[in-house]
């Protein structure tokens, strides 16, 4: 298959139209439809014979309001997949633009001001400060942007209801389930009102009850919020969730399936190899 196969990925809503973002991008014109593009973008790891390449040219275009799954074999460049569009690498070759905004420019005090403000980020393990409340954890992004961000009390009281934790607020983690905490995770991610999440094996740590509220969370905020999410899974089941799911292989695109059943997910990347 051609290495640009399924490279853009377009979502249409229902209706036609897109659904409303939460996203700070919408105070002005975007001059972008993706929130997130990747083009002809290389990425290698090591130098020399021992040299890796984890991204093979690779394109692809996120819409605004979108759910879309990453998946593929061991080793095929899932999570650098991730770590390029979202600012943590840089790409040895090609461009990243997050709204609009291309991220090559960009020095690494610019960058990180970026991925603070601009873009979310859910991780397998919780990664919740201990000492402070699932509140307290649920708007560090925001103290930590000091004055560049104001914390919008209107939207927190709605978050914590859309994650279920409007009376939990006030707990540890050390008091909360793992779902709970992942959920406290989400609502984090979402406090700044990112242009994209990205969530890497978010449900991986979980059981399956509990990975399945945190996938219909993620599937609600993206109908009923507009938010666009971007998840790295190995789980068919996960992915089913997801408007489209990007199959890698070899650090290339090799497919994209649309609104896909987990069994023919899950068949699929049997053919992958995996």
């Amino acid at each position: 298959m051609d290495k640009h196969a399924g490279s853009a990925i377009y979502h249409h809503h229902e209706d036609g139209a897109a659904a409303p973002s939460r996203s700070r991008g919408d105070a002005g014109a975007r001059h972008s439809p993706w929130a997130v593009r990747l083009n002809s973008v290389t990425k290698s790891h090591g130098s020399g014979r021992a040299a890796v390449t984890a991204l093979d040219d690779v394109t692809a275009e996120l819409p605004y309001g979108s759910f879309t799954a990453v998946m593929g074999p061991s080793g095929s460049g899932k999570s650098t997949f991730l770590h390029c569009a979202s600012g943590l690498e840089r790409p040895d070759r090609g461009t990243v633009e997050i709204a609009g905004r291309d991220l090559a420019p960009l020095n690494e005090r610019q960058l990180t001001q970026l991925r603070r403000e601009r873009v979310g980020f859910v991780f397998q393990g919780f990664n919740l400060l201990p000492a402070l409340t699932a509140e307290q954890n649920i708007t560090l992004p925001v103290r930590l942007a000091g004055r560049r961000l104001r914390l919008d009390t209107g939207w927190l009281e709605q978050l914590l209801a859309y994650v279920g934790l409007t009376d939990r607020r006030k707990h540890r983690p050390g008091e909360l389930s793992g779902g709970q905490q992942q959920r406290v995770a989400i609502a984090r991610a979402l406090i700044t009102r990112p242009e994209v999440v990205f969530a890497d094996e978010p449900t991986g740590a979980l059981d399956t009850t509990s990975a399945r509220n945190v996938l219909e969370l993620l599937r609600q905020l993206v109908d009923e919020v507009g938010q666009t999410v971007l998840m790295v899974t190995h789980d068919p089941v996960a992915a089913s969730y997801a408007d489209a799911v990007l199959l890698l292989a070899d650090g290339r695109v090799t497919d994209v399936l649309h609104r896909t059943s987990a069994e023919a997910i899950a068949e699929r990347m049997t053919r992958l190899g995996v």
